[in-house]
């Protein structure tokens, strides 16, 4: 019997095209073609990959390692979680220390051999696979280790230990560099005793917190990784000892295609890298986090969804081991729950989806091969660009790295003050009448103080979300010292059917800064709207109307309102087109619809309804 494909004649992309043009229904073809912030195109449809190219795979077969983080302040604390994290399905530990820039003002305080001791104590260091993330404390932390597990009388071939120092990404964190001093000794006491990790780490985070696009983090990654190669040849190592010593991390973000597509494209250019020293490529030891900068506070669940999207990419990817951040990381010290989120997230995609039972399933894809040889080469123009400077640390000596990234990172938000780039829970869908979560301890307050003089211009660290909650935290302030946050208006003229589509969009709108709608099921006449509108108590208000609505109905009801004590009116459901004019002349102040600047109308209607405006 013949197959079901063959009751379906054969589809050219000539058929597809021609399908697609008549819905398109006079559009061009580009329209369906989108850049991302690099300039990268992406096109709706991609033929399949026909030649075979190198492969991007992890360093070993089987599942990439479940690496839990360990970041409870108090040693013993940190042990419990850790212990019961292993027991529940982790098997690799990210033991963030206080005062690492990734802690999040939080981590393990290792102030001794002790502490350290205590926060590893009962666990198989020979069986469990261990990040130790102290930032600049790196070099101090790893002698104290190999004191220690020689104490335990443990085997140290058989750890699998990465130390983490990473003196470049400390540079363009803090604009610091750190003593170079330390580095090839620290090798030989670790090469001695028998260690097989890395001590160096060529880490994306610094970068992509800042606002980099993929291939930017890659660039800067490499150029990290060549950097380190340079700085322990000149201590006497070989290239293939200095190789053997670092290992990678990029962040994975909820991006699927360009962020499966970075994890794949960074093994790729790592061996090009080795094939330009003479080295025989060799997999790299590729670590993942899922973004920090993805991260939100407000509707903190749908961080559960970015960080399972971000741990597909990079476990399709390549990556050896993933850390996902808690959910609920960004208010504070995660909870027993928020850990398990974590950690179950990548079991149910291990065990339940198969994700790891294919090496590298995005081979052959053509939009996954096309892109990765995009990000590819526009990585290696970069990594070129710093190598001309005389190398990474140089490069950020002379702002290079810092000038693309804030190019690719002001784009950024500019399409996330717009909403064409969306925050699902904050700038799109927010729920105000949301539960708060559960967490250990709050998340300190950032400190707002100028970077003391340094090496370079340090890179800041931003989350996506961070303008609209800082909007909306106002208003809740409001209501925490008055008992009544910012409200605004809808003056919904007509019947519901014909007023409702604007009203929706105008609740979501205003919801993102905290800022509650006051609705109802309509007016007949501009003047009844304008009564209960006086009769509400709001200072602000929002025209909901229907398309069809006439431009003298909407004069009459600015002006009404206006008349009625509105301190700024917004219209929403009505491009302002030829009437814009007309309009602000009557009292209307900005028109609410997708494009405009959102954070900026936000900021002005919510500093009106807090009584903080100034004309």
């Amino acid at each position: 019997m013949d197959g079901i494909a063959d009751t379906f004649p054969p589809a050219s992309e000539a058929d597809w095209r021609r399908l697609v043009e008549r819905v398109l229904d006079s559009r061009p073809f580009e329209a369906l073609v989108s850049t991302t912030f690099e300039g990268l195109r992406i096109a709706p449809l991609y033929p399949r990959a026909t030649v075979e190219g190198a492969r991007a795979l992890r360093q070993h077969h089987g599942p990439w390692k479940i690496s839990q983080r360990v970041d409870h302040p108090e040693p013993e604390t940190a042990n419990q979680m850790a212990r019961a994290d292993l027991i529940g399905g982790a098997d690799a530990l990210t033991l963030t220390i206080a005062q690492a820039h990734s802690a999040r003002g939080f981590g393990v305080r290792i102030g001794t051999e002790r502490d350290l001791d205590a926060a590893l104590a009962g666990i198989d260091l020979d069986l469990v696979s261990l990040r130790i993330d102290a930032g600049a404390r790196a070099l101090d932390i790893a002698p104290a280790f190999a004191s220690m597990a020689r104490n335990r009388r443990l085997t140290s071939a058989s750890l699998d230990v990465d130390f983490g120092h990473d003196p470049v990404g400390h540079l363009a964190r803090t604009g610091v560099l750190p003593p170079g001093r330390g580095v090839a000794e620290m090798h030989k006491l670790l090469r001695d005793a028998g260690f097989a990790g890395h001590l160096l780490f060529a880490d994306g985070r610094p970068y992509h917190e800042a606002g980099a696009g993929e291939a930017q983090e890659l660039g800067c990654v490499i150029a990290t990784g060549v950097e380190y190669l340079r700085l322990l040849e000149a201590d006497g190592l070989s290239l293939e000892d200095a190789g053997s010593e670092i290992a990678f991390l990029l962040a994975a973000d909820a991006d699927e295609f360009l962020s499966l597509a970075k994890f794949r494209a960074l093994r790729l250019l790592w061996a090009r890298v080795e094939s330009a020293c003479g080295l025989t490529p060799n997999p790299m030891r590729l670590h993942a986090e899922t973004a920090f900068r993805m991260m939100t506070k407000y509707d903190p669940f749908v961080n559960i969804l970015r960080t399972a999207m971000g741990v597909f990419c990079a476990g399709v990817g390549g990556a050896d081991a993933i850390t996902v951040l808690p959910f609920t990381l960004a208010l504070g010290l995660p909870d027993d729950f928020a850990r398990r989120i974590a950690r179950n997230t990548q079991l149910i995609l291990i065990h339940e989806a198969k994700l790891a039972k294919v090496a590298d399933p995005a081979a052959g894809a053509g939009s996954f091969e096309v892109l990765t040889d995009e990000l590819c080469a526009r990585a290696w123009r970069l990594f070129q660009d710093f190598e001309a400077q005389g190398g990474m640390i140089a490069s950020l000596r002379a702002g290079v790295p810092q000038r693309e990234i804030a190019a690719v990172a002001a784009a950024r938000r500019e399409a996330i003050a717009q909403r064409t780039l969306s925050i699902t829970g904050t700038s799109a869908f927010p729920l105000l009448a949301e539960a708060p979560v559960s967490v250990l301890e709050t998340a300190p307050t950032a400190a707002n103080e100028s970077p003391a003089a340094g090496d370079c211009v340090p890179l800041p660290s931003r989350r996506d979300a961070e303008p609209y909650e800082s909007l909306r935290a106002a208003s809740e302030e409001q209501f925490r010292q008055t008992g009544g946050g910012a409200k605004i208006f809808l003056a919904n003229l007509g019947r519901p059917q014909g007023f409702a589509a604007a009203a929706s969009f105008a609740v979501n709108f205003f919801a993102a800064a905290g800022i509650e709608a006051v609705s109802n099921e309509g007016f007949e006449t501009p003047q009844e709207a304008a009564d209960a509108f006086r009769a509400s108590g709001c200072k602000i208000v929002c025209i909901c109307v229907p398309g069809a609505v006439t431009m003298q109905s909407l004069i009459e009801a600015a002006r009404a309102l206006l008349g009625a004590g509105a301190a700024r009116i917004s219209l929403a459901g009505r491009a302002p087109g030829e009437s814009e004019m007309a309009l602000r002349e009557a009292g209307v102040a900005e028109f609410i619809c997708a494009g405009g600047d959102a954070l900026a109308i936000l900021g002005d209607a919510l500093a009106v309804a807090l009584g903080e405006w100034q004309s």
